[in-house]
């Protein structure tokens, strides 16, 4: 685009589409409705004569591709995916601005390698992402054996949707797989892998005797720390926990190498590395972002430099200048309370009664949607009996998450099957009993033999049955690895990662999109602002302390409490001014 172009804006898009007619009446109603809507969104605001008409400002603020997302002003991700298209479609015409289609010359190399991939017994479904790449390559005449890895480097980086930047991957690994059946000549550098250049954090393995140090005190976590003139062990914790604690001291070794301060491969001991200097400049780089790895939240970076300043008081070394130096940053200052980023989420959800109802219907609607794909299971494809079993799954958590909060962690720890499993399933009169552990429980506060009720959004006994006796089965025989497989447990093994993603798509979709976590968020806000709200009540749900669902989870609307308050107020003063006058 030229300056001029970059002045157009939204206002004169409208004209130009009003006057040239470049689209069929019926579609031209829908982008001129679209376009218009443009000035209504809260991340606008403003006029369309203020609005930048700018193609690619509009792909980086609302993204290309699938749907991860529901913005502020939709109800769908139907009706987003449809405004951002028409809208889209109206700039790329305004500006003349389609993309030429790269056609392949059937004699080229790329062509020659995408036959000789077929004729190797590659599904046509990977030659996808082998085509993304040849396209990629064809548009700057770089055949197969001119690829480097700095140009592979760049297309990822360069790549606007995660399916374009995993597919080049994935591409570059297939045809160094198959180099040897190939009758083009291809690079080497098809073997050299590719990442975004920011990526997470890779782990060095620690070193000994660190290594020893770090496992010695993990063990010692689990047990128990001996205290007390009986040294009794306390504070005991379990394996999972004390794992993550490990993530700290290694997330520390890595950043010290990383930032110079340590030689890799050299045997490091833990009082080597205690020097308060050494964390601070850590500290200082990681919240700086310079290092090459995505940023950390304030959070988790507290919660990884807070682990290795336990592992090195555990290690019987001082640590008390190591948690002056964390007391130093004030990023560290309210890491502890909510965030901001979920305290905006919880006062917009507050205020938002479509999605608490959309919420609330959660079970009922994924359970209707799931039944009526696990009825078509057997005579569906691949992809379909998959899209079936993540609904079951979805319906399943929503119908216990809506009623009890429960971590994601402890979600699928859940046993199930036996006298003693910790989710008994009876009739309609006594419903669904849940129990937690101890054991698979965060921080202790575990649930008893907990009755689920039924509810008008829907019925936790009715949904987790059915899951069980429909769904389960075929999830543990064709959905799971069998190394994964966990048949004591209620989803059979399903990850962490893989609940995550089905919850978060199913939410999308139901137009309430949420992660697993901020569940919890929502039911302790929206109790929290009910006339009388009790917090006991609330944190006996969350299984955690009343102070920290102050502090943590809840959002209080604090105009409707101080109406409240003038009406308490009010009322008070009428009441004592009537026993004076008596």
């Amino acid at each position: 685009m030229d300056t001029l172009k970059y002045m157009k804006t939204i206002a004169d898009m409208v004209h130009w589409i009003e006057t040239d007619n470049p689209f069929t009446p019926a579609f031209q109603k829908k982008v001129l409705g679209s376009v218009r809507k443009m000035k209504k969104l809260s991340h606008y605001g403003v006029p369309l004569e203020q609005i930048p008409a700018d193609l690619e400002v509009f792909d980086k603020t609302w993204g290309r591709g699938p749907v991860r997302q529901l913005p502020v002003g939709f109800k769908s991700t139907s009706s987003f995916s449809a405004w951002r298209s028409q809208v889209r479609s109206a700039l790329t015409a305004f500006f003349g601005t389609a993309k030429p289609v790269t056609t392949a010359d059937p004699d080229d190399n790329w062509s020659k390698l995408m036959t000789d991939l077929e004729t190797a017994g590659v599904p046509a479904k990977k030659l996808i992402a082998v085509t993304v790449l040849a396209n990629a390559a064809r548009q700057e005449s770089l055949a197969p054996i001119e690829v480097l890895h700095s140009w592979l480097q760049g297309a990822v980086d360069k790549a606007d949707t995660p399916g374009r930047h995993r597919s080049i991957k994935a591409a570059s690994k297939l045809i160094y797989k198959h180099r040897n059946v190939l009758s083009v000549e291809t690079s080497p550098d098809f073997g050299i892998p590719v990442q975004k250049s920011r990526t997470h954090c890779r782990r060095l393995a620690l070193p000994e005797p660190l290594s020893s140090e770090a496992e010695t005190w993990k063990q010692t976590r689990i047990q128990g720390e001996r205290k007390g003139h009986r040294r009794k062990r306390k504070s005991a914790c379990s394996p999972a926990r004390a794992e993550q604690a490990m993530r700290g001291v290694s997330y520390v070794y890595t950043a010290m190498v990383t930032a110079d301060l340590l030689q890799p491969e050299q045997a490091r001991s833990v009082s080597e590395m205690a020097n308060p200097e050494l964390l601070a400049e850590v500290i200082e780089q990681e919240l700086n972002g310079e290092f090459h790895w995505e940023p950390l939240q304030p959070t988790t970076l507290f919660e990884y430099v807070n682990n290795w300043k336990l592992f090195v008081r555990g290690s019987g070394h001082d640590a008390e200048a190591l948690t002056e130096v964390i007391s130093d940053f004030s990023e560290f200052e309210n890491v502890k309370s909510m965030s901001t980023s979920r305290r905006s989420w919880c006062e917009a959800f507050l205020l938002d009664h479509h999605k608490q109802a959309a919420f609330f219907n959660l079970p009922n609607a994924l359970f209707h949607k799931a039944k009526k794909a696990m009825q078509a299971y057997e005579t569906g494809s691949q992809r379909e009996k998959d899209a079936a079993i993540a609904l079951g799954i979805a319906a399943c958590a929503a119908a216990i998450w809506t009623s009890l909060p429960l971590r994601i962690s402890t979600l699928l720890q859940l046993t199930y099957g036996g006298e003693s499993a910790d989710v008994q399933l009876h009739g309609r009169r006594r419903g669904l009993v849940l129990t937690t552990p101890p054991d698979i429980v965060k921080n202790g506060y575990s649930h008893h033999y907990i009755t689920l009720l039924a509810k008008r959004g829907g019925d936790p006994q009715e949904i987790v049955s059915w899951f069980a006796h429909e769904v389960r089965p075929r999830l543990l025989a064709a959905h799971i690895a069998p190394h994964l497989r966990q048949p004591d447990r209620l989803f059979g093994g399903v990850s962490y990662a893989r609940l995550r993603s089905i919850w978060r798509d199913a939410t999308l979709s139901a137009g309430v999109p949420m992660t697993p976590h901020q569940v919890r968020h929502a039911l302790a806000t929206i109790m929290a602002n009910q006339p009388g709200a009790d917090y006991a009540i609330i944190a006996a749900l969350l299984g955690d302390t009343e102070a920290t669902v102050r502090k943590n989870y809840v959002f209080v609307d604090q105009a409707r409490k101080h109406e409240e308050g003038q009406k308490l107020l009010a009322q008070i003063q009428s009441n004592v001014l009537m026993r004076g006058a008596a």
